[in-house]
Order: structure tokens, then C-alpha cells, then sequence
């Protein structure tokens, strides 16, 4: 699963989140799993 799966799953729009896997600031293409930490903030968190 990738973290552009996983958005799509919940529903939500990639452009107003930003994903964080395992601490690093991910992109659409990241591979996720069953162990993967993720953290989904709105876009204007990271920006700051």
C-alpha cells in the first residue's frame, strides 16, 4: 500500500494533508505497512 492508497481509502484529498511515515515527511509514491508509523497533518502544519 502506498500513502496515495491509504488517502484514498479515508477519503481525503492528497493536496491538503501532508503524511508523515516513520518520522520523514512522505509523498504519495512511499510504500506503507502494517508497521509503519503514519501521521496525517493539514498542509499548513508543515509549512510552518
Amino acid at each position: 500500500m502506498t500513502v496515495a492508497d491509504l488517502l484514498e481509502e479515508l477519503n481525503l484529498e492528497n493536496k491538503y494533508f501532508g503524511i508523515l511515515v516513520d518520522g520523514k515527511k512522505a509523498g504519495p509514491e512511499t510504500t506503507i505497512n502494517e508497521k509503519s508509523e503514519v501521521v496525517i497533518l493539514p498542509h499548513s502544519v508543515l509549512l510552518n
